[in-house]
């Protein structure tokens, strides 16, 4: 039987009842009792963002290249480099993707971790599920909530205390909670990936594009990153080229 908070919707939307089946069977392949499950959509912070809020935006790829190629930004981007670099020269090492390009990924994702983001990321995925008609895209933000309740787990912390885009991504590299997963780094060697770690960010970026073809291919790698196969990856290039030393 499904918790009380879901009568609402179900009865907006009965797909509805077929989607909290998959995402409470995702929690529990994940090692939630299925109360413990049940738990996270009986909490009274949970709510539906408005669509606007998840949908996708609009880049102007060009406007976005000539800020980060500008003056104020190639030295942010030089400071970034010269304030990590340890980490940067180890994460190039270990990985083979040069220290500035990894320092280029964490600028456009969030000014070097100052733009995280600020939405409910439980809430992120919870809307996306609801809402989003195609079953890939549905399945893909159950799958992700899933994760993220394991990420919280296991840095026993509060799921509805983490916050990150509007998009779900978390920290400084932007990473969605199944990337966490799948492809997150520990990269201070505590023995836990934090995605909000700058050191783990960093090595999770480069671990990232090497699983998705780095040494085969520069810029479908960064294509992977993102979703965009030529803008992105343009961008990229651009500012690492601008901030090498």
């Amino acid at each position: 039987m499904l918790p009380a908070v879901f009568a609402v919707f179900l009865a907006l939307a009965p797909q509805s009842s077929e989607r909290m089946d998959y995402v409470l069977s995702q929690l529990v392949s994940n090692g939630f009792s299925r109360q413990e499950a049940e738990a996270f959509f009986q909490d009274p912070r949970l709510k539906l963002y408005p669509t606007r809020i998840v949908q996708p935006r609009k880049i102007d790829w060009d406007k976005i290249i000539a800020r980060l190629v500008s003056p104020a930004s190639v030295k942010r981007g030089k400071d970034f480099l010269l304030q990590h670099h340890d980490p940067l020269l180890a994460a190039e090492e270990k990985f083979g993707v040069p220290k500035e390009v990894i320092a280029a990924l964490l600028g456009l994702e969030s000014n070097f971790g100052k733009n995280t983001g600020s939405y409910t990321t439980f809430n992120i995925f919870y809307t996306s599920l609801m809402r989003r008609e195609e079953e890939k895209r549905w399945k893909w933000a159950g799958d992700n909530l899933a994760s993220l309740a394991a990420y919280c787990r296991n840095i026993n912390s509060d799921c509805f205390e983490i916050q990150g885009s509007y998009g779900g991504a978390l920290g400084p590299a932007q990473f969605l909670p199944q990337s966490v997963e799948n492809f997150g780094y520990d990269g201070n060697g505590d023995s836990l990936v934090n995605p909000f770690d700058i050191h783990d960010a960093i090595f999770s970026a480069a671990n990232f594009l090497v699983k998705h073809g780095w040494h085969e291919g520069h810029a479908k790698a960064l294509g992977r990153y993102y979703g965009s196969s030529r803008d992105y990856p343009r961008a990229v290039l651009a500012y690492a080229e601008a901030i090498q030393q």
